[in-house]
């Protein structure tokens, strides 16, 4: 008995401090976008681009109508109009497609909407391919609908990689109440089209309501 108490007060004591340790939290992923001013003939814009291994992605049209005058100093270096896809400086559309896994299940967008300075992260789930490939749409938790400033965002799976970039929005009812979606371009998509390989769309659920055509978040002013 003499040598039991000792060990079963040791047992007890580890076990409290196991209790009472606190858990390590989840660790917040790096931000991934940039927000970005850019000015044109007779217009200025806002818009967000995605950081992307050494370089910087975005959607075409954030970029199409005028030169960055604030934020990362960025040019196209290989654009997909018809896509609505901008390999920007530092990035590399040689890059393997196969390195770059396609959006699935849970996922975290990130942008700057409207005008704010301060990134906003929103949480969805992949839903379903569009129509017109390769875009996909990602229902959201959030409430509300994205606004303009989302366009050309980073969109992150559940382990944390870049995998996406958001194109836009648009808002549907599902089961009697309005629920909002992004449709985003996989960058592994992107990758297969400049490098001459067409888009190809992954497979829908059959049924599947799909959500009305994008909206494009207008951020442009006019001087």
């Amino acid at each position: 008995m003499r040598f039991l108490i000792p060990t079963v007060f040791t047992s007890a004591a580890l076990a409290a401090v196991f209790t009472l340790w606190p858990a390590k939290a989840p660790a917040i992923p790096e931000p991934c976008t940039e927000r970005v001013f850019l000015e044109g003939e007779g217009v200025f814009s806002w818009g967000s681009i995605t950081r992307w291994r050494k370089g910087y992605l975005t959607a075409y049209h954030v970029i199409a109508d005028g030169d960055v005058r604030s934020g990362p100093s960025v040019t196209s270096i290989g654009s997909l109009e018809a896509t609505d896809f901008a390999f920007l400086t530092g990035s590399d559309p040689k890059t393997d497609p196969s390195s770059v896994p396609f959006p699935d299940g849970p996922v975290l967008l990130e942008g700057f909407p409207a005008r704010a300075t301060a990134r906003e992260r929103v949480t969805g789930e992949v839903y379903a391919p569009d129509t017109v490939p390769p875009g996909v749409w990602i229902i959201l938790d959030h409430p509300e609908p994205l606004v303009g400033g989302f366009s050309g965002g980073c969109v992150r799976d559940a382990q944390g990689r870049v995998v996406a970039v958001i194109m836009g929005a648009s808002t549907m009812r599902l089961d009697g109440k309005p629920r909002h979606f992004a449709r985003v371009i996989p960058i592994r998509s992107a990758l297969s089209e400049i490098q001459g390989i067409p888009p190809i769309a992954r497979s829908a659920l059959i049924g599947k309501p799909l959500p009305p055509a994008t909206r494009w978040p207008d951020t442009r002013t006019s001087r």
